[in-house]
């Protein structure tokens, strides 16, 4: 075996390690605050002495609360008519459109549904054996009463068929002194036969009222009643001959 080597290996120094400075960390310079308290006492004591300021700020309250308001009952409004639209079967914006009519004419909500959903089983273009149109199924005549002027085609619009067939139910119930059964009486047969029918002392029921308060047993959102639906396009109006007078249609049907 070769001798061992005697020499020594020479030894690696580690650097030392650096001790921690003693001298205390520079302080940061600390800005001042803004004294947002002192501009809020400034701008109450500014509005409390100065009355075209009260008056600016109340109103701006008020105008902050009505959009509140406002938001809250568009919400509510959505979710209303994403529920009759699951009720009823229909889609959302028809929903939507029979809420908006019902509340510009003062017809409950409930009744404005059932009405249309009896009616026109919610079919804008439905036409009835008598002639009736739309979705409230109005007569030509009873709709010229309520908007002069207004053709048959602007009875198939959903939204001015709506508008027209509820203030009608409107009107009825002003008439029969908020009696609704009396009222759906009449929008289906007609007042003046609803009144003649009275006079004589005989009742005018015939089941309509019952079909569309639900009082029947039957679901109010069921299978529709049939219904005829115009398919036919449009055509323009005819002509009017001066010195013939219109012949007189009935009101109601």
């Amino acid at each position: 075996m070769p001798p061992r080597s005697t020499a020594k290996k020479p030894s690696i120094k580690k650097p030392a390690a650096r001790k921690p400075s003693r001298r205390a960390p520079a302080k940061r310079a600390r800005g001042r605050r803004f004294p947002w308290s002192w501009v809020l006492v400034a701008l109450v004591v500014f509005v409390a002495a100065n009355p075209t300021a009260r008056r600016i700020t109340w109103e701006a309250v008020l105008a902050a609360r009505a959009a509140l308001e406002s938001a809250r009952a568009a919400q509510a409004r959505e979710r209303q008519a994403d529920d009759y639209a699951r009720r009823y079967g229909i889609d959302r914006s028809m929903a939507a459109a029979v809420l908006r009519a019902a509340d510009a004419e003062g017809v409950r909500t409930e009744l404005a549904f059932r009405l249309v959903r009896v009616e026109s089983a919610f079919r804008p273009r439905a036409v009835s054996p008598v002639g009736a149109l739309g979705l409230t199924q109005l007569m030509p005549a009873t709709a010229a009463e309520l908007q002069p002027g207004v053709t048959r085609e602007e009875l198939f619009d959903r939204d001015t068929n709506l508008r027209l067939g509820f203030r009608y139910f409107r009107r009825l119930l002003r008439a029969y002194d908020g009696d609704v059964e009396a009222a759906l009486h009449a929008y289906n047969r007609g007042p003046g036969t609803v009144n003649r029918i009275r006079r004589a002392g005989g009742d005018p029921a015939n089941g309509y009222a019952k079909a569309v308060l639900g009082r029947t047993g039957a679901s109010p959102v069921g299978p529709p009643p049939p219904v005829r639906v115009d398919t036919t396009p449009a055509s323009p109006p005819l002509p009017t001959i001066d010195g013939i007078a219109p012949t007189p249609m009935p009101v109601g049907h």
